[in-house]
């Protein structure tokens, strides 16, 4: 009597194969579902090329790992975004109750006492003067306590 052994060590040791991993399941996969499919149609007398399995498998990993890095990228950018509005925040804390001389928007300057800070729609950090006025923290020439006048901007002179 001849007795027959398993040759797959994964059947008899009770582990996982590649397909019952969470990261790649039949059931998920479509390249699997693709190939799956492409041995089911295929004719006997003309099989599939294993070169072109390979080729098709080799574009489908590349494919996921580029989605991949990208999502990750984009995570990234965004929490880029999120560091940069609280960098902005806290800066312009260190001005809430300090006067400022700012740019206007006819070119001229002008004061105000800073009451909050916040980020507009746009993505900008914007100051709330006392007044009502909003403005651009860019467009801060000068700062000092309230009630002592802020420093002009220094005037540049050719070398």
């Amino acid at each position: 009597m001849t007795t027959i052994t398993a040759t797959n060590p994964l059947a008899t040791q009770g582990g996982t194969s590649v397909l019952s991993t969470t990261q790649a399941k039949a059931g998920d996969n479509p390249f699997l579902k693709l190939l799956t499919e492409q041995l089911r149609n295929q004719t006997p007398l003309e099989p599939v090329d294993n070169e072109s399995f390979m080729n098709q498998m080799a574009s489908y990993t590349t494919m996921q790992e580029s989605r991949d890095l990208n999502t990750n990228l984009l995570k990234l950018l965004d929490y880029q975004g999120v560091l940069a509005r609280v960098q902005g925040l806290s800066e312009g804390s260190a001005l809430l109750g300090k006067e400022v001389t700012y740019a206007g928007e006819g070119g001229e300057t002008a004061t105000g006492e800073v009451a909050s800070v916040f980020v507009a729609e746009t993505g900008d950090v914007r100051l709330k003067l006392a007044d009502g006025k909003e403005i651009d923290m860019r467009a801060v020439l000068g700062i000092s306590t309230a009630g002592t006048p802020a420093a002009a901007p220094a005037a540049s002179t050719p070398a």
